[in-house]
């Protein structure tokens, strides 16, 4: 009998493979053809804590023209954040997975973005329909220091309408959305999405 982690590699790469070119379709669940088991927060070198993130009043109405008043938890420790309340700077809020092929190619110029940017624009990673354990595994490898929340269940992304990975957000300085890229990033795109709210 073949060994279960074998078998989830397998899966894994066949469902990699089929969603390359289209993006990562987020009925894959979790990556491992399991539901996303419960969350807690981890130890990632060098990923900065949600208590930077910049939170003004939240309300409790969705709006179209802003992220929806959804909680989600820091996946290193740090305080919940409550996106509706994001406000204060402008916002990048980039929905990801680590099973998702395009999200993992996108990660290096995000990061290289925050590195040039991150005076002027906070940077927001949702890993989104993922184990936690596997969300930060891969920003360990790669180095990604902006802070990160978790969305086992994929609310927000269901909340967007996209169906599949990676979705960027553009929020203003006063939390409204400024614009939003559906599909994997690359530096120029990213600086495309900054010219809106970056003078």
């Amino acid at each position: 009998m073949p060994r279960a982690d074998g078998w989830h590699r397998r899966i894994g790469l066949l469902a990699l493979a089929a969603v390359v070119l289209a993006g990562c379709a987020t009925d894959a669940g979790d990556g491992t053809g399991q539901s996303a088991p419960e969350q807690a927060a981890v130890q990632v070198q060098g990923v900065a804590s949600c208590d930077t993130l910049p939170q003004g009043a939240s309300s409790d109405e969705a709006t179209s023209d802003r992220l929806p008043p959804l909680e989600l938890s820091c996946l290193t420790p740090g305080p919940s954040i409550d996106l509706a309340a994001l406000s204060g700077r402008p916002v990048l809020v980039n929905l990801w997975a680590s099973w998702c092929g395009p999200c993992r190619e996108e990660m290096s110029a995000l990061q290289a973005a925050h590195e040039q940017y991150g005076e002027q624009v906070q940077f927001l990673g949702v890993d989104s329909k993922d184990t936690t354990e596997a969300g930060a595994a891969f920003l360990g490898d790669i180095g990604v220091t902006y802070p990160q929340v978790v969305d086992p269940e994929g609310e927000l992304l269901n909340h967007l309408g996209v169906p599949g990975l990676p979705v960027t957000v553009l929020l203003d300085d006063e939390g409204r959305i400024a614009a939003t890229h559906v599909g994997q990033l690359d530096s120029e795109s990213i600086e495309e999405l900054l010219d809106n709210v970056v003078p």
